[in-house]
């Protein structure tokens, strides 16, 4: 007789493991539509999710910005010319070979932007300024940016004022040298290259 009760209470605990296991995979299936799925990925079948405010924790927080329509007019400009990007070349000539000196300047209205970077072979004196230009025999307004001896450059300038802006470079050695002059923004390529000194 024991081994029938044996059989009897291995039976009996086989049947109440299964029945624990299928309601254990119920109770998680439950969980998964009631809870998981409204939480976790905003789907709310049962509306579950819904009335008891889980499904908001699936939805993004919402943030207020305060829209501000009197912006600085410096903020944002609108250009009369397209923008445009350019790389220049200038060869600079030894010290012995004349001045070793040579100016190149950009067209500017006062207001526009232009993003500037330039290198060297070897370090060079730098003068970058700005001034505008009369023609009426009144004197130029002149306006010096940076000075200095280096050996590459890389900014940007909102021109101050309307004119001609650029870069006047100078060679202390006795070897020639390049510069090497990437340009970007709102700005006429003129006069441009003025002469090697």
């Amino acid at each position: 007789m024991s081994d029938n009760n044996a059989k009897t209470q291995t039976a009996a605990s086989w049947g109440g493991l299964a029945r624990q296991v299928g309601a254990a995979a119920v109770l998680g299936a439950a969980l998964t539509v009631l809870v998981a799925m409204p939480a976790e990925f905003g789907v709310d079948p049962t509306g579950f999710g819904k009335l008891t405010g889980i499904l908001k924790l699936s939805q993004p927080q919402e943030i207020v910005v305060e829209t501000k329509f009197s912006a600085p007019p410096d903020i944002s400009k609108a250009e009369p010319i397209p923008f445009r990007q350019d790389e220049i070349e200038i060869p600079l000539g030894a010290l012995g070979a004349g001045l070793g000196a040579t100016e190149y300047k950009v067209t500017m209205e006062e207001g526009q932007t232009l993003v500037y970077s330039w290198t060297a072979s070897t370090p060079v004196v730098v003068e970058f300024h700005g001034h505008t230009v009369t023609s009426d025999g009144s004197p130029e307004i002149v306006m010096d940016y940076i000075k200095g001896e280096m050996q590459e450059g890389h900014g940007a300038l909102t021109a101050p004022l309307t004119g001609i802006h650029g870069w006047y470079f100078a060679n202390p050695t006795f070897e020639d040298a390049t510069i090497t002059l990437k340009l970007s923004g709102y700005y006429l390529l003129e006069p441009g290259l003025i002469g090697i000194h």
